[in-house]
């Protein structure tokens, strides 16, 4: 049925979605931040980038506004369909492949993952390279050199950022807090500077303003 003026914005999007799907079609954000009651970005960095680059609209909704099942926790998305995926790396696996931002080819698609999931590790390690110079220099010197063997200084050799960079804001924010210096890795350095300034990912750094942050 058509909503009621009485329900929710997300009650009434889901609704059209599922009544017209040729014609709406609703993702949606579960997560503590910005709308769950957070006010910053976390995890959904990159799933956040990754539909502002695609040009999608989404609506944001807290954790517990999931469906059962759909994950242990958050971050989540609808996919638009019904379809509901958690964790961050799937989700972006998820909306890499519908709205091609994941790799063109075979090739492209797996590099795509390779890298994200190397920057996913970056976040599980930063907190040893404050104190562990060898593995943060055997992690930034891995990245450095494969960066700028793709030829085009986004994180899987693309001809333009993808899921795999949006993800990498999230771990690289992480680094930053905890002030440790990779500067003397150019090709990492040069990627950092690039993707901030890339318009899906400046957009959320534009809007950290009134308490909101990137991270907690």
């Amino acid at each position: 049925h058509l909503p009621t003026p009485a329900e929710g914005l997300y009650s009434q999007l889901r609704r059209l979605a599922r009544a017209f799907p040729g014609i709406y079609m609703t993702i949606t954000v579960y997560y503590w931040g910005p709308a769950g009651g957070m006010n910053m970005y976390g995890r959904a960095i990159g799933i956040y980038a990754t539909l502002k680059a695609a040009g999608v609209a989404y609506v944001e909704a807290g954790p517990n506004a999931r469906p059962e099942l759909s994950s242990f926790a958050p971050p989540a998305v609808d996919l638009g369909d019904g379809v509901v995926v958690g964790q961050a790396p799937a989700c972006l696996t998820a909306l890499g492949e519908k709205f091609n931002l994941g790799g063109a080819t075979f090739a492209e698609k797996a590099r795509v993952q390779q890298a994200m999931l190397d920057f996913n590790d970056i976040f599980g390690e930063h907190a040893k390279f404050v104190d562990d110079k060898e593995r943060k220099d055997k992690w930034f010197s891995y990245l450095d050199k494969k960066i700028a063997a793709g030829g085009t200084g986004w994180a899987a050799g693309t001809a333009s950022p993808t899921i795999a960079d949006f993800h990498g804001v999230f771990a690289f924010e992480w680094v930053v807090k905890k002030q440790i210096d990779f500067s003397e890795y150019k090709s990492l350095t040069a990627w950092w500077d690039k993707i901030k300034a890339f318009p899906a990912v400046n957009e959320l750094y534009a809007s950290c303003v009134d308490g909101r942050t990137m991270i907690p």
